[in-house]
C-alpha cells in the first residue's frame, strides 16, 4: 500500500467523478460498494478516498461535518474470527491518528487507550466493547466514520456468519455515525448468497460505484509516473497512442506503457496494436477482463464483435440493432463496467486492444441457460440443449426459478426427486446427479460456472455464468 506521501502527489482532481459519487454517499450517511474489473484502479481509488482528507473535504462542501475516512486492509487478515476483525479495525483507526486527532484530539487518545487495551485480547467480548466504546466516542462528538473495507471478496466469501452479523449489528446500531464502503470485483450476488447476508446485502448493494477508464489527465499523470521510474520520455503522439489504444483502462495502459518503456527503437504508431497483442503483460491483462465478465456478457460481446464485422453497412446496422435491442440490459452492464461505450453512433469498445481481444474469442463463449415455459425446451445461448435426461431436467427447472440461493442437499432430495424414491436417496446420488447434470451444461465441468458448489452448505445456480475470478 502506498503510504500518505505517495497519495499527496496525486492531483485532487484524481477520479474526480467517482470521488464525487462516494464523497455524495458519505455526505448522505450511505454505504455501498465500490466495483472494478480486475485492474481497474478500485485498490487505487479506495486509497487515495482514505488518505486524502484534504480532497474528501473539497467535495464535501460542508465544513460543519467531523469526519475520518479510515481504510481497514483486508488482504492479510490473521483471522477470520469476531476477535480479531474488531482488533484490525480498532489498529486502522489507531493507525489514523491524524485525520482521529483533526476532529479532537482526545478522540485519538481515547482510541489508543482502547487499542492497547485489547490488543493482544481475544475474547470477542472485549474487542466488541471497545468498538462499540470508539463509536461512543464518535457519536458523542457528532462525528462520522468511514470504514473502507478492500478487498472485501475473500473476506466476505470465507468470513463466518457471526462476523458478517456483527458488521451488519454495528452499522444498524450506529447508523447516522457508521459508513462502510467496501471494494468488489463482482456484485455481492456472485460472492455470498444476498438472503444468508440479509440486511448487509441491502446496504451495500443499494448503492453501487463501478471504476473504470482514467480520464485523459489521470492516464497522462500514470504515464509520467512510469517515465518518472524508468528515466524514459515519450512525445504528444506516443502518449495519445497509449491512453487511445488501451482506452485509459488503468492496468492496460501501465503495461503498455511499460513495454514502450523496454522497446529500442519505439516502432512506428501504425505497428503499435499488433505488438501489444503480442505481449504476454497485455494477454493477461486482457485475460483478466474476460474471465471476470459472465458467460453471458462474454456470449453477448462476441455476438456484437461480429455484427460489428460485417462488410455490408446495412447488414451491419440492422444486426446491431437487433442484438442491441435483444440484450440491453447486458449491454447496460458493460457499459457499467466500462467495457462498452454508448455514442451518438451506438455502442463501441472502450478501446481497440478489448475489441482486437474479444475477436479472438469468437465461439468461445456459452451464454445464459434458460427455459421455454410454453414447450420446456433449455437452451445455453442460442444453443438448445438436446441431451439432458428427465433428472437433468427436474434439477434444471428447480435451479432456474430459484436462483442465485444457496440450496442444501436435503432440500434438493425433497424437491426434485419423486415423493416415492426420496427417502431412499443418498448424498452421493445428489451429487451424481450434479455431475451429470454439469457434463450437460458446463464448458468446462472441472471449473463450473453455472452450478457452483458452496462448501457445506450446498450449491448456487447463476443461469448467466459467474464471473471466474
Amino acid at each position: 500500500m502506498a503510504s500518505n506521501r505517495a497519495w499527496e502527489s496525486y492531483s485532487a482532481t484524481f477520479c474526480a467523478g467517482e470521488m464525487e459519487v462516494l464523497v455524495n454517499w458519505i455526505r448522505a450517511g450511505q454505504s455501498g460498494s465500490v466495483m472494478g474489473l480486475p485492474g481497474a484502479g478500485k485498490s487505487n481509488l479506495l486509497s487515495f478516498l482514505s488518505h486524502r482528507p484534504d480532497v474528501v473535504a473539497q467535495y464535501l462542501k460542508d465544513s460543519s461535518l467531523k469526519l475520518a475516512v479510515v481504510q481497514v486492509d483486508l488482504n492479510s487478515l490473521p483471522g477470520n474470527d469476531l476477535a480479531t476483525f474488531y482488533r484490525v479495525i480498532l489498529r486502522s483507526l489507531y493507525e489514523a491518528s491524524v485525520q482521529l486527532a483533526a476532529i479532537e484530539k482526545s478522540l485519538f487518545e481515547t482510541v489508543e487507550t482502547l487499542y492497547r487495551k485489547i490488543e493482544e485480547k481475544t475474547d470477542p467480548f472485549l474487542t466488541q466493547s471497545a468498538l462499540r466504546e470508539t463509536l461512543l466516542s464518535f457519536q458523542a462528538r457528532e462525528a462520522r466514520l468511514v470504514l473502507v473495507m478492500d478487498p472485501f471478496d475473500q473476506f466476505c466469501r470465507t468470513a463466518p456468519t457471526l462476523v458478517l452479523d456483527n458488521l451488519r449489528g454495528l452499522r444498524d446500531g450506529f447508523k447516522t455515525t457508521l459508513v462502510y464502503i467496501v471494494g468488489l470485483r463482482h456484485e455481492l450476488a456472485y460472492i455470498r448468497d444476498p438472503v444468508e447476508l440479509g440486511e448487509l446485502y441491502e446496504i451495500l448493494d443499494t448503492h453501487l460505484c463501478w471504476v473504470g477508464p482514467l480520464t485523459k489527465d489521470d492516464a497522462r499523470y500514470s504515464i509520467a509516473q512510469v517515465e518518472e521510474a524508468t528515466g524514459k520520455s515519450f512525445g504528444e503522439q506516443q502518449i495519445e497512442q497509449l491512453i487511445d489504444l488501451t482506452g485509459g483502462y488503468p492496468a492496460l495502459l501501465r503495461a503498455a506503457t511499460l513495454w514502450l518503456a523496454r522497446v529500442s527503437p519505439a516502432p512506428d504508431l501504425s505497428a503499435w496494436e499488433n505488438r501489444l497483442l503480442a505481449e504476454p503483460s497485455i494477454q493477461n491483462r486482457l485475460k483478466d477482463l474476460w474471465r471476470a465478465l459472465t458467460l453471458e456478457e462474454q456470449a453477448v460481446l462476441s455476438v456484437w464483435q461480429m455484427a460489428l464485422a460485417t462488410k455490408s453497412q446495412k447488414e451491419r446496422q440492422e444486426s446491431l440493432r437487433q442484438i442491441e435491442r435483444k440484450y440491453e440490459n447486458v449491454f447496460a452492464r458493460l457499459r457499467a463496467k466500462h467495457l462498452c461505450v454508448k455514442t451518438d453512433s451506438g455502442w463501441r469498445f472502450s478501446g481497440p486492444l478489448v475489441a482486437r481481444f474479444v475477436a479472438e474469442m469468437e465461439g468461445i463463449s456459452a451464454g445464459k441457460i434458460k427455459r421455454d415455459p410454453q414447450t420446456d425446451r433449455f437452451f445455453r445461448g442460442e444453443t438448445e440443449l438436446t441431451d439432458l435426461s428427465e433428472q437433468d431436467r427436474r434439477l434444471l427447472r428447480y435451479f432456474l426459478d430459484r436462483p442465485y440461493a444457496a440450496h442444501a442437499i436435503n432440500d434438493l432430495i425433497e424437491a426434485v426427486w419423486p415423493e416415492d424414491d426420496s427417502e431412499g436417496v443418498t448424498n452421493w446420488a445428489v451429487t451424481t446427479a450434479i455431475r451429470h447434470l454439469r457434463m450437460r451444461i458446463e464448458p468446462n465441468p472441472a471449473k463450473p460456472c453455472y452450478l457452483i458448489t458452496i462448501p457445506k452448505a450446498g450449491y448456487r445456480f447463476f443461469p448467466e455464468g459467474a464471473p471466474q475470478s
